[in-house]
């Protein structure tokens, strides 16, 4: 079997199974193109290292390929078209520099005020739009595709339940919200009444003013304004500046605070939060939980309790 069959068989597979697999299959194609349609048992290892690594310094790009490849060879080794595969063991590492944003509660209400210039006549819901949706994303720890996605018939407030479809990883779930949560939405939704409703009850929750869904695009280039006019950033000279997604990771972060402060089994409650925000496992949350000054003076206090508890027992002893 030569190389570019076995990458049109493997491409098959994965979109077969749901995969969208649109990056991945750009590497394998590229893969093709600098190595030449060649039989898969002369791939030289060499060759394959060079693809990988490129010209440069190691990126994350370079392990995305890496990863990709290796899925790949698996995948011929494992029916019979190669015996072994042309990469090497070892995994490149590249140092994580990017650190998620945590919002403060201060912050985050100085972002929901500063929706209050997004007033206009021409669009008198808009400020209201972007401040609720707001709100949603980081009170539901939504990503914010999700919040876009949400149709009125998704926004059950009498059960405070949120449907959310076919979202990442092909995962469907319903998302509880808060009695807060859910006044802010029924003051939205009576609002929204007067705008247009071009689906019916599949119409998109959070639109424009002429029904029409609101893009990811337009959420973001809005969120820059509103982050800029509420003043939060970064220190001087970061490479990153808060981002729309870690409204997501500020949720996460402060729900663990809360469950320390309730006196909570924090890791038991870990696939709680796992199942809310709609990951495949706790590996994808522990991602989110970016260790905080807050955070860690309620893991201390924990910590500390503890250590007072076993202090006591080897007094009475």
């Amino acid at each position: 079997m030569k190389l570019a069959e076995a990458v049109d068989s493997y491409v098959t597979l994965k979109r077969s199974l749901g995969a969208v697999f649109s990056a991945e299959s750009r590497i394998l194609r590229s893969l093709v193109r600098a190595l030449g349609d060649i039989p898969l048992d002369v791939i030289d290892q060499e060759a394959v290292h060079a693809f990988c690594r490129g010209t440069g310094p190691p990126t994350r790009w370079w392990e995305r390929k890496y990863y990709t490849l290796r899925d790949f060879f698996t995948y011929v080794v494992t029916r019979g078209h190669m015996s072994a595969s042309p990469l090497p063991d070892l995994a490149p590492r590249i140092p994580r520099s990017f650190e998620p944003y945590v919002y403060s509660r201060e912050e985050l209400q100085r972002l929901l005020d500063a929706t209050e210039l997004l007033q206009d006549n021409r669009s008198r819901l808009q400020h209201v739009t972007f401040r609720t949706l707001l709100l949603v994303l980081y009170g539901a720890g939504l990503r914010p595709s999700e919040g876009l996605r949400l149709r009125c018939c998704d926004v059950d407030l009498d059960e405070r339940v949120l449907f959310i479809w076919d979202t990442k990883f092909f995962k469907s779930r319903l998302v509880p919200i808060g009695t807060a949560l859910c006044e802010a939405l029924r003051a939205y939704r009576k609002a929204r009444d007067d705008l247009p409703m071009p689906a019916d009850a599949h119409s998109a929750f959070f639109a424009s003013r002429t029904g029409a869904a609101i893009s990811l695009t337009r959420l973001e280039r809005i969120f820059v304004r509103l982050r800029e006019h509420a003043g939060v950033r970064r220190p001087s000279g970061a490479r990153w500046q808060p981002r729309l997604h870690d409204l997501r990771h500020a949720f996460a972060v402060h729900r663990l605070v809360a469950w320390y402060r309730e006196g909570a089994d924090v890791q038991a409650c870990l696939p709680l939060l796992s199942t809310y925000l709609g990951h495949i496992n706790i590996a994808g949350t522990q991602a989110y939980l970016t260790m905080t000054p807050e955070l860690l003076a309620e893991a201390s206090k924990r910590f500390e309790r503890y250590a007072a508890v076993g202090e006591e027992e080897n007094h009475d002893v």
